[in-house]
């Protein structure tokens, strides 16, 4: 067992110094570097959604730097069961935090899929008086024929869009899919 934790006690001393940090704070140093660790995993995961490779490379090399400091807090300082609990903490938290911090970037854009009927006309002239690229197609459903529209828009602006379009049509189905490249349209 002693040949099992002399190169794990070598291995804690990578990176921080835990020995010099008051026993009082290493839980709180542990807690907030997992946290940041898993919110850069879903921003990471979220730019390989999209393809964007710079961003996700940057990400993971900083997310893996911050999991193994975090990771060698831990096993430096086994003997405080509080450092588990807040590596734990840490990471239930990032993801939340991730999440938040993805919708407040609002990174990307939205394929907003309307279908209405009657409205379609009103609804693509409200949308391209409000600068939003879209395209009305004539469609059959259920009871007879819909409009259907198509439009792109930043997902910063997708909300605004929804609304504009409920304002003219309360009864519009209409679905959202995140986009992962845009080529051509009327703004490129």
């Amino acid at each position: 067992m002693a040949a099992l934790i002399d190169p794990l006690q070598h291995l804690a001393q990578i990176g921080i110094d835990w020995d010099r940090i008051p026993a009082a704070l290493v839980p709180l140093i542990i807690f907030l570097l997992r946290t940041t660790d898993l919110s850069l995993s879903t921003l990471r995961m979220l730019s390989v959604m999209r393809g964007r490779r710079g961003p996700a490379w940057v990400l993971a090399f900083a997310q893996s730097i911050l999991y193994l400091l975090g990771v060698v807090g831990v096993i430096a300082n086994l003997s405080n069961p509080i450092n588990l609990i807040a590596f734990a903490a840490g990471f239930a938290s990032g993801n939340v935090a991730g999440i938040l911090l993805e919708s407040r970037l609002a990174p990307g854009h939205s394929h907003l899929r309307v279908i209405s009927t009657g409205y379609g006309a009103a609804i693509l002239e409200k949308l391209h008086e409000a600068e939003i690229g879209a395209t009305d197609m004539t469609a059959g459903g259920r009871d007879g024929t819909v409009d259907q529209i198509y439009c792109f828009v930043p997902r910063r602006q997708a909300r605004a869009a929804v609304n504009l379009i409920l304002q003219i049509d309360p009864s519009a189905f209409i679905s959202a899919v995140a986009v992962r490249r845009i080529d051509g349209g009327w703004h490129a």
